[in-house]
């Protein structure tokens, strides 16, 4: 009998007869629609469950959740909400009055159907565990869970990725396209990334479920995943390490007490092949089933196996790895799956385990997880060591981009303050309207985790710490370093008299900009990414716009590249300067040197084998106004580039990606194949007619033989041990400050290195170095590297003349996961019709060579740490 059946005929209805199938079932996928369809039946029919919508998604539609325990807590909802949230931020409690809370509430727990909606049990597990709790009587488990646990079970935290990976399996099962892969990002710009924004919240599913936490106050936040390490069923924890010394210790131990209890939960209930610790660590903070820890949330995931959608699969153990044919148990593999049937519904059954055992000790646990949580944030208030504070200040030189930090604390369930005239900290005086972050606050982990520099365990000993393993995600993230914005570390503790110079804000509002001086012509900065924002919108005016090419003096200094606005009005200048925060000055007339810039053409790669770098670049560009346009392998394949298209950008992706994309008879014919030789003619020819092509990270190293540049990887074939590097932030040299491409670049930005190329430039090279890593520096800021010497005096982008026109080459992602504001520019600045400056001579070849390391270390006063070097 299926986990999820139930002994007893009750009241509610089934979901065979509400939806005419059970969840499970082969070649059947209920979508979202039929999920909150149910969720809406049962609701109607049991006092255990009330609907309520928290959001809508990406494609607009109502983001629904059932809340499910006994009509008596349902009754006292809000009360117990409440008490949720005075715990979890330790509100104006001591040891006994939150003793006593703990004694008389219930905990909330949150269960998800999962995000990667390619991963379709979860969604279908939703549906059968809500109807296994409702349609229970008298079992003495679930009464249990009911009387002491309010669940939010959410049918899955991506609608509009269920709806199109259900639609797409519905109009292919049956066929020989059963299980093709989906020829989209199931989620319209992120896909899998989804579950890398929880922290910076750019997607709308992401701001509802931090949002929706905020509010509830989750003890346990449980997401399905379903890529277990085969031949293992599902993955648990505990996880690998390394895991962050952030994380409150009691959430550290009950994430392997879970993990523990579940295993011995699945196997009571006959479920063999769970697993532990293999492949998955916790490094990275932007998990958004992970971010809640630095919360005080006991946030996690398991892995369950998947073959595809709901098509079954028969297993034999000679299709095992050999380590695992023995059927041999192992201390973290505690009881083997010997092969056999592997069914969708198995995969539901597994996860509905998962989900019964969690409830289980919660019920169980209740008073002490409640208290723990308590604990948790008493702990981080009453904080002892530094840092006790960070500072924001608003003279920087892209304001809207530190505000847009703060904000982004503030979205995250921390207090930000602002300063009053003569606040002073640890020998600085800071002006009026600079953002503070006290740390003597319940979630202070999540500042702490998003401004210091991550040592990754490897980069901390010089060799593999314990434990250690190459990561599962990025190593470093430090978003004050990514988004290019200056942050004081306070390491002493905010005296009485200075805090009283403190106003606490509900949201980040920019200084005033303004229109300064008297003329019809205006120069803007070029170093705020909302400068970007505001040209394009004069172009869409019918504004004239060009860049400066002699400094000139702005509202952020003086500099060369800034933006000479004219063709418009004072009023329209002064209305989108207030729109987007950047001031302006008025000058009498427009330089005699400067460069005319209008608005491109701009298309986009996005091939049929989906990149998840092509969905944020989009997301990035459409919010910039940019309007890219879509360039699928038919239209790449087609000739006449240049009539359509002014600049191209080719996000990172794999070469047989690019190339070859979807093999033939894999996906229906439309979605076969990548750009192919022919579009590959068609970009040379693009460019060599005055075009401007872009190429990120790996795709910047396979256009490299592709084209037959005069360029080498150096980074082609050296194997891991000789040099490593996953995702880490890496500061580089800005070469050519005169070129526009580098118009407000800061002459030492810190970029995302992410598996990228590092570039020599060989004989017959045409163009110009644009950034490259330090001759002897190790150019590591956060994260972890191995081997840097590798880097050293190496190119990290570059920009070619090709015949008429230019390749840009960037040996890393200049818009991470729309984490990395502080290189948006180097994309920026290519999207516009301009004539470049002469191009530098020819250069010479560079000549392989070694040089030692050296560690960059920045230098900290004895009370203040600057988290950037450059403004």
């Amino acid at each position: 009998m299926p986990l999820f059946a139930v002994p007893i005929f009750a009241q509610v209805p089934t979901p065979a007869s509400v939806l005419g199938h059970t969840p499970g079932e082969d070649f059947y996928l209920a979508n979202y629609e039929d999920a909150v369809k149910y969720f809406h039946a049962l609701a109607a029919s049991s006092d255990r469950m009330k609907m309520f919508t928290v959001g809508k998604s990406s494609e607009g539609r109502d983001i629904e959740v059932g809340v499910i325990s006994s009509p008596e807590n349902l009754a006292r909802l809000d009360e117990y909400k409440n008490t949720a949230r005075r715990l979890a931020t330790a509100k104006d409690l001591n040891d006994e009055q939150a003793h006593q809370l703990a004694r008389d509430s219930k905990v909330i727990v949150h269960i998800d159907g999962g995000l990667h909606s390619s991963e379709v049990a979860g969604g279908q597990h939703s549906i059968a565990l809500a109807y296994k709790l409702l349609s229970a009587k008298n079992d003495p488990e679930i009464d249990a869970i009911l009387n002491n646990v309010i669940l939010v079970l959410w049918p899955t935290l991506n609608p509009d990725g269920q709806d199109m990976v259900v639609s797409w399996y519905r109009q292919n099962v049956g066929t020989k396209y059963e299980v093709a892969p989906m020829p989209w990002l199931y989620q319209d710009y992120v896909g899998h990334d989804n579950n890398r924004d929880g922290f910076m919240m750019n997607m709308k599913e992401e701001k509802v479920v931090t949002q929706t936490e905020l509010e509830y106050s989750p003890v346990i936040f449980y997401c399905q995943h379903q890529t277990a390490p085969f031949p293992a069923r599902i993955w648990i924890p505990p996880f690998a390490d390394p895991i962050s010394s952030n994380i409150s210790p009691y959430v550290r131990s009950w994430l392997n007490t879970i993990g523990t209890n579940m295993a011995a939960y699945l196997d009571q209930h006959h479920m063999p092949g769970a697993i532990s610790e293999t492949r998955f660590d916790n490094w990275y903070a932007g998990f958004t089933d992970w971010a809640g820890v630095f919360r005080g949330e006991i946030s996690f995931f398991t892995e369950t196996a998947l073959y595809k959608y709901a098509t079954p699969r028969f297993y034999t153990v000679d299709e095992f790895p050999k380590e695992y044919q023995d059927l041999r148990a192992l201390s973290m593999y505690t009881t083997p799956w010997d092969g056999g049937w592997w069914r969708l519904h198995d995969a539901v059954d597994y996860m509905v385990g998962g989900s019964m055992s969690v409830l289980d000790l919660a019920a169980k646990n209740r008073e002490t997880l409640l208290f723990n949580r308590y604990q948790s944030a008493r702990d981080s208030i009453h904080r002892t060591e530094p840092p006790f504070a960070y500072v924001i200040s608003d003279s920087q030189a892209d304001v809207p981009e530190a505000g847009l930090l703060a904000q982004k604390m503030i979205d995250n369930g921390l207090d930000v303050y602002q300063s009053k005239p003569g606040f002073h900290a640890n020998g600085i005086d800071y002006p009026a309207g600079s953002w503070v972050i006290p740390m003597d606050q319940p979630y202070a982990a999540m500042a702490k985790e998003l401004f210091e520099r991550q040592v990754y365990p490897v980069a901390a000993t010089g060799s593999t710490a314990p434990g250690a393993h190459l990561p599962y995600d990025i190593t470093g993230w430090t978003l004050p370093l990514q988004m290019g914005v200056s942050v004081d570390t306070l390491l002493d503790p905010l005296p009485q008299d200075q805090r009283a110079l403190m106003s606490k804000v509900d949201r980040i509002t920019l200084p005033d900009a303004h229109v300064a001086g008297a003329g019809s012509v205006f120069a803007v900065s070029h170093k705020p990414n909302a400068s970007f924002q505001l040209v394009n919108a004069v172009l869409a005016q019918g504004g004239t716009v060009a860049m400066a090419s002699d400094a000139l003096n702005t509202a952020e200094g003086t500099e060369k590249g800034a933006f000479i606005v004219s063709g418009v009005s004072r009023s329209v200048v002064s209305d989108l300067a207030t729109k987007f925060s950047i001031g302006a000055v008025s000058i009498p007339s427009v330089p005699t040197h400067v460069v005319p810039i209008k608005k491109a053409r701009v298309g986009l790669y996005r091939p049929w084998d989906p990149s998840i770098d092509e969905g944020w670049t989009r997301w990035i560009l459409e919010n910039y106004n940019y309007e890219p346009k879509s360039i699928y392998n038919a239209d790449m394949r087609s000739a006449g580039l240049n009539s359509r298209y002014d600049v191209i950008i080719l996000p990172d992706m794999s070469s047989e990606q690019l190339m070859e994309g979807f093999q033939t008879g894999s996906v229906p014919g439309q979605y076969a194949g990548g750009i192919e030789r022919d579009g590959l003619n068609n970009l040379r020819e693009f460019v060599r007619a005055g075009g401007t092509l872009i190429a990120f990270n790996r795709t910047a190293a396979s256009l490299i033989p592709l084209m037959s540049l005069p360029v080498r990887n150096v980074l082609q074939g050296v194997p891991s041990e000789k040099f490593f590097c996953a995702g880490s932030l890496l500061r580089v040299e800005m070469q050519q400050p005169d070129m526009p491409v580098n118009y407000g670049v800061p002459a030492s930005p810190v970029v995302m290195f992410e598996r990228g190329p590092a570039f020599e430039t060989l004989p017959g090279f045409k163009g110009a170095v644009l950034a490259k890593y330090a001759k002897e520096a190790d150019p590591l800021e956060s994260g972890m590297i191995q081997h840097s010497e590798v880097l050293h005096d190496k190119d990290a982008a570059l920009q070619l003349s090709f015949g008429s026109g230019r390749i840009l080459l960037y040996g890393f992602k200049p818009q991470q996961r729309a984490q990395a504001h502080g290189t948006y520019r180097y994309l920026f600045n290519a999207l516009y019709v301009y004539k470049d400056p002469p191009m530098p001579l020819d250069q010479p070849a560079v000549p392989p060579s070694a040089h030692s390391t050296e560690n960059n270390t920045i230098v900290a006063s004895p009370a203040t740490e600057t988290l950037t070097k450059t403004p």
